[in-house]
């Protein structure tokens, strides 16, 4: 299956920290994705269904505000079953983090190295790694 264009290609971030945000948004934009965010779960399905770019993957941290993470995957998979997410959870909380213990794809646990986020993100959108971040 060739690659969409890297423009029309985009990952969801939901993310309760502004300085992740704007970690995970730099290092997704220097490897060619587009980046959509919310910050409330409430609006999150919609923009990954519904959006002018195609989303490839959820990037999505349990704590978001307004985001039962298990209900949001059970109706993204629903509508868009193709969509892969990765969960961002804290390593304080450890595997009982809510909403990360249920079948996603993917879990990356704080704190992480750009190299290993960037590497669970090229994994779970089968993107072969084209620049470096």
């Amino acid at each position: 299956m060739p690659n969409p264009n890297p423009a029309e290609t985009a990952i969801l971030l939901m993310d309760r920290s502004h300085e992740d945000v704007k970690l995970l948004r730099s290092v997704l934009r220097k490897v060619g994705f587009a980046v959509v965010h919310s910050d409330q779960g409430s609006e999150a399905l919609p923009l990954a269904t519904e959006g002018e770019t195609s989303v490839r993957l959820v990037v999505a941290d349990p704590a978001t505000p307004n985001l039962n993470l298990q209900r949001f995957v059970d109706e993204l998979h629903q509508t868009a079953p193709g969509i892969p997410v990765l969960c961002l959870s804290d390593e304080a909380a450890g595997s009982a983090t809510p909403g990360c213990t249920f079948h996603l794809g993917a879990s990356l646990k704080r704190p992480f190295r750009k190299a290993r986020l960037l590497a669970a993100i090229l994994e779970a959108t089968e993107k072969p790694l084209a620049r470096t971040a």
